[in-house]
């Protein structure tokens, strides 16, 4: 008989919030949620695992993350001790130490970046990568490795540019296409296109996208600040939303990342084509740049979802953030606690759910079993929300248990099957390594 997952005594937040709750988790699957004072019958071989009034989340997703590189600024002392804005930091920084990234490096450092997000509570995330030229086709293998280090899943790409010339560019979307394929049928791994930026990227690269992205989806990193904006106007009168979808490169499984340059035009294209874009507050906030337009976007009914840009592992910090940067805004659209409870925190399991092509992001019966178990123990009874409300209450609790397609992957924040001080000690190796 199957091993069954049996979480007794959890919290879960909600409209009703139920305290003394019982999930089963049968295979890949929540097979059962029972209330308080519902029998559950025990079966030989149950794994029990004590939730004792702690909070039991749907896993998070950062839908635009880029893993190996969000290590490697951290193990270099960035972003706290690099004083200059987006560009800067993209030419400064970013791009040198990418084109030092061989598959041993993102491997190393994909796996310290996934251990992080997972025991921040994240189970799903959306990574964009680059490395070192000539490595495009085995960079997203590498990538896939690190994170299954971490047990974690992941739809992955390769952020297409021409940085170095067409040829790179188009090597970048060649990479992507192939690696999609092999691993379509994978229970915890996707393949998307990938596009990094659009100021130094020619219509050949945006050509050889579009295909890719029609049988995968795109995730593109787009308007991190005005770059893209003021190029793409120039040389096509378009703005960077316009000039994707004229690419062919807009529908319902296109990620758009940042977006700070959203106008209404755009927001009316991203709804009529059903594409994302993943906002990143703390990232916009930190480096001085614009944050997305989220009200105007959620007006338009743009679907949204939450992403890290990498700079820190936990998205439900990105809920605090958001809902800081509402309070300051204007009052377009949804009220803002509305707005990021019902919209914007569930629109991360929405867009997975998309993905793989199975519902991710419940605690419901049939749904996949991504779920976390919080070490947090609310000192009062929390009130009926949604649980973008309650994340705002989480934000910086730790993940004690995380189950990730079924499997227990942290038990007690231990990580199962994998060594923590050996992940650690590889990315800390290839950070000295790549920044020489």
């Amino acid at each position: 008989m199957e091993t069954r997952l049996v979480i007794q005594d959890a919290l879960l937040a909600g409209e009703p919030t139920r305290a003394g709750v019982t999930v089963i988790v049968e295979g890949r699957r929540i097979a059962r949620v029972a209330g308080a004072g519902e029998r559950v019958e025990p079966r030989p071989g149950d794994w029990q695992i004590d939730a004792a009034g702690r909070l039991l989340v749907p896993g998070g997703v950062d839908a635009h993350a880029h893993l190996a590189a969000g290590a490697l600024l951290r193990l270099a002392g960035l972003p706290a001790r690099f004083p200059g804005s987006v560009p800067e930091l993209r030419a400064r920084v970013r791009a040198p130490l990418e084109d030092r990234l061989d598959p041993e490096a993102l491997e190393a450092l994909t796996a310290a970046g996934a251990l992080a997000a997972l025991k921040a509570g994240v189970t799903c995330v959306l990574d964009l990568t680059r490395s070192a030229p000539g490595r495009e086709e085995e960079a997203l293998p590498a990538v896939a490795r690190g994170a299954g280090r971490a047990g974690i899943r992941a739809a992955l790409a390769y952020g297409a540019n021409d940085l170095g010339g067409e040829r790179r560019g188009l090597a970048g979307a060649r990479a992507s296409a192939a690696f999609a394929e092999q691993v379509r049928t994978e229970p915890l791994l996707r393949g998307m296109a990938g596009l990094d930026g659009l100021a130094a990227t020619g219509p050949e690269t945006l050509a050889a996208l579009a295909g890719p992205a029609r049988l995968h989806g795109l995730h593109a990193s787009v308007a991190e600040d005005d770059a893209d904006l003021a190029d793409t106007y120039s040389r096509s009168s378009l703005r960077p939303v316009q000039l994707l979808g004229s690419s062919g490169l807009l529908g319902p499984r296109t990620v758009v990342g940042h977006g700070s340059t959203l106008g209404s035009e755009e927001a009316t294209l991203l709804m009529h084509t059903e594409s994302w874009v993943a906002v990143t507050p703390r990232s916009a906030s930190f480096w001085g740049s614009t944050a997305a337009p989220v009200e105007t976007l959620a007006a338009h009914e743009v679907q949204l979802a939450l992403g890290t840009d990498g700079l820190f592992p936990d998205v439900a910090g990105e809920a605090v953030a958001l809902a800081m940067q509402l309070r300051r805004g204007g009052r377009q659209g949804p009220p803002p606690a509305e707005l990021l409870g019902r919209v914007v925190w569930p629109g991360g399991g929405a867009l997975v759910s998309h993905l793989f092509g199975e519902l991710v992001g419940a605690v419901e019966e049939g749904a996949l079993a991504d779920l976390v178990l919080l070490d947090w123990r609310p000192s009062v009874p929390l009130p009926d929300a949604p649980g973008g409300d309650a994340a705002l209450l989480w934000a910086g609790a730790p993940a004690a248990w995380a189950i990730i397609d079924g499997h227990v992957r942290l038990r007690e924040g231990s990580l199962l099957g994998g060594d923590e001080a050996e992940i650690a000690a590889c990315a800390c190796e290839a950070a000295r390594r790549v920044l020489g």
